[in-house]
């Protein structure tokens, strides 16, 4: 099984028998939210933003201008985080921040945690907590480093124990007892009564720079949760004798957002469960030494839309459209059989009190904005109107229903631009009419099939199995698809057939592969003629190029896309469940061997995929992918610049011998006697190490035990600009 080669500017280094070369790979690829979408004659504001499902907010400054920006955080096993920086015009989606972000999973909040004004990362570790400090660097950008209290733990009775909050839950991270400091509520291991992690930064070190806490509260409210659902017993005992932790049933997750409602200075509770839609609002009615929820309301907010929302909502507080007041943002906490569309409620407040007010305003914030099509989309490029441009096709798994099933249908997006420079209105969400079917997840491919100049539609499902569509409109005119062959000879790849049709052996008719839930490439030759097609029901090839992106006791989720190189060579990209688009070649005439990975990028999210199509000059390409949250990513040749530098603006560092250990040595193109300045790139492009050295020292760089995985490394002087890439083993 190959595992990804970690780096994002997707250069690879193959290393020979005797020394290292470097071969500039053929998937250079950034964002382009340049391209515009127009629905409804109106310009979206961030169509290739990528969607939502279950998105966390916090606040932060991205850029530094002194106002805050929007953070959202895709709860999932990786989780990824989307970026919005303020305008004048709203929201402006800037995925250059992205990579500044460690790698997180579950949950995340930011919090300034050590009043330096700059927010920091809450997020979760296995059964509690884990702290990144955010640093500033002298070029004005910033990083995520580790705290030396990286993992939370807390005094419980004189033992240091990890300070515990479940994976599903998302812990109330404030100053709750007002003395200057955060400290953190959760629930404890069964679920039913709320911790008080109080944090003793100000008392032990007179500062809140330090993150030193201490369990003062094991039923901090005096209330508890039922055991098997969200009912809340106020005026608990307490007693541990009773305690409903011996309860048979267990509580399976809550949000928590601790908040003053009521203008006493004391912090309320509004709480979502993992299995209901509404939000339990807690009066807190005790004092800051000790409080006491005195009364509940269960359909919060009573004076306006409660909320009503599938399934387990969190609520996040902060300035949702900038008007100095702090609103309400709820979505679902549930990456599984939630609402995906429609499904970020915003609530603005509308009191200029200390007594927030909080009223309904829409169930789409940010959404309206991009294109979202619920989950695991799809998009292909397919010229649709045959006036000669791309227009882009997009399936998916589908839309949740009330029911608990997926609306699956396709996306229509018609290039109104050129070629070179694309354009695209919003046509239909039912391109085909293809709702009518009832298919459990449309995964489309386009190919001529019958040498009839024009292209049939091949539909793969999640069941697994292939759809042939044929296209009964004149030459020249907008694609005409009518299902002619249900169950397209009976192939069944398993689950998740990702299909794309295209003349893999080269003999000028057109086959099939597939991608499938196990993560293996499934290929089908032709077996007919270029005016009828023939396929067996049973590939042709079940592991085509001896790959697989099934990680350990993960699926794959495999999508390939099979093009050419700019040689002419045959180059495959395979998306997976992981968020890793792998890159192949070594195709041609080796059709049942094995293929060579030799790139591989992360698109920060899950059930990525990938498709293009190469413009007629110059060789550029335009791409569009697909992701777990249901939007598109819009992409074009370039070279990342997430590194802050240019680095093929720089000559190139020899570097040997590469894997290297512990120290980098260095073959320079001069003779250097000034100082240098080094840096050391991570996988995401965030900074590991940076120091001065002079040119003696160049040969005994101690690495300060790197990770595994891929490095560039940047040299400036005056006298020179170098870079290089190593690989750690």
């Amino acid at each position: 099984m190959h595992q990804p080669i970690n780096r994002i500017t997707l250069t690879i280094l193959f290393l020979s028998f005797f020394f290292p070369v470097w071969v500039m790979a053929q998937l250079e690829i950034v964002p382009d939210n340049d391209i515009k979408l127009w629905k409804n004659n109106e310009k979206q504001a961030n169509p290739w933003a990528g969607g939502f499902n279950t998105p966390q907010f916090s606040e932060m400054d991205l850029n530094k201008d002194g106002i805050m920006d929007l953070v959202a955080f895709e709860r999932g096993f990786y989780g990824s985080v989307k970026c919005f920086l303020h305008t004048d015009s709203g929201w402006k989606y800037a995925p250059e921040y992205h990579h500044a972000f460690p790698a997180m999973r579950n949950w995340m909040l930011l919090r300034d945690y050590n009043c330096d004004g700059l927010m920091d990362i809450f997020t979760s570790v296995p059964g509690g907590v884990a702290v990144w400090q955010q640093k500033l660097q002298n070029d004005g950008s910033f990083q995520f480093v580790k705290t030396a209290n990286f993992l939370l733990s807390t005094d419980s009775d004189g033992n240091q124990t990890a300070l515990y909050v479940a994976v599903t839950d998302i812990p109330a991270i404030v100053d709750v007892d007002d003395d200057g400091d955060l400290d953190i509520l959760s629930f404890n291991l069964v679920g039913s009564r709320l911790e008080f992690h109080r944090n003793l930064s100000q008392e032990l070190v007179t500062a809140c720079g330090e993150l030193i806490f201490e369990k003062a509260s094991s039923c901090w409210g005096y209330f508890s949760e039922d055991g098997n659902n969200n009912t809340v017993t106020l005026f608990d005992t307490c007693d541990n004798s009773v305690s409903r932790e011996t309860a048979d049933g267990k509580h399976a997750g809550s949000t928590v957002l601790a908040l003053d409602l009521t203008g006493n200075g004391l912090k309320d509770l509004l709480l979502g469960d993992i299995t209901y839609n509404n939000l339990v609002n807690l009066i807190n009615g005790g004092n800051l030494q000790e409080a006491s929820m005195v009364s509940q309301q269960t359909n919060f907010p009573a004076n306006t839309v409660p909320v009503d929302l599938a399934v387990f909502p969190a609520v996040y507080l902060l300035d949702a459209d900038k008007d100095g007041l702090k609103d309400l943002l709820i979505a679902p906490n549930n990456p599984n059989n939630s609402l995906n569309t429609n499904q970020i409620w915003w609530y603005k407040n509308v009191s200029a009190t200390v007594v927030p007010e909080f009223v309904f305003q829409q169930d789409n914030y940010l959404i309206e904005s991009m294109i979202d099509l619920g989950e695991r989309s799809y998009p292909v490029f397919f010229d649709a109107d045959s006036d000669g441009l791309m227009d882009i096709i997009a399936g998916g798994f589908g839309v949740y229903q009330s029911t608990g099933n997926y609306a699956s249908q396709l996306l229509y997006l018609r290039n109104i631009g050129s070629s070179s420079a694309p354009e695209f209105e919003w046509v239909t969400d039912d391109f085909a009419g293809l709702s009518i079917y009832e298919f459990e997840g449309v995964y489309p491919a386009f190919g001529d099939l019958d040498d009839d100049g024009d292209a049939e539609m091949l539909i793969g499902d999640e069941v697994g199995q292939l759809h042939l569509f044929e296209n009964r409109a004149e030459a020249g005119a907008p694609a005409d698809f009518v299902l002619a062959h249900p169950n397209y000879f009976q192939i069944d790849v398993g689950q998740s057939a990702k299909p794309q049709l295209i003349d893999v052996n080269k003999d000028g008719l057109t086959d099939i592969i597939s991608g499938e839930r196990g993560g293996s490439i499934l290929y089908f030759e032709n077996a007919g003629t270029v005016h009828q097609a023939h396929f067996s029901a049973e590939p042709t090839i079940s592991n085509w190029g001896k790959l697989n992106v099934l990680p350990n006791e993960f699926t794959g989720f495999s999508a390939p896309f099979l093009t050419v190189d700019s040689l002419g060579n045959s180059l495959l990209y395979v998306g997976s469940e992981q968020g890793w688009v792998y890159a192949y070649d070594q195709i041609d005439n080796n059709l049942q061997g094995e293929f060579r990975l030799v790139d591989s990028l992360n698109l920060y999210g899950m059930h990525t995929t990938l498709s293009g199509y190469e413009l007629p000059e110059m060789g550029n390409k335009y791409f569009v992918s697909g992701s777990f949250t249901g939007g598109i990513g819009f992409y074009r040749s370039g070279t990342p610049t997430f590194y802050g530098v240019d680095e093929f603006s720089f000559s190139t560092l020899k570097i040997q011998p590469n894997p290297v250990t512990n120290f980098l040595r260095f073959e320079l193109p001069a003779e250097l006697t000034e100082p240098l300045q080094l840096a050391i790139y991570n996988t995401f492009g965030q900074l590991v190490m940076k120091q001065s050295i002079l040119p003696e020292q160049l040969n005994s760089i101690e690495l300060n035990d790197l990770a595994s995985g891929l490095y560039l490394i940047n040299l400036k002087s005056s006298q020179i600009r170098s870079s290089g890439k190593f690989l750690v083993q």
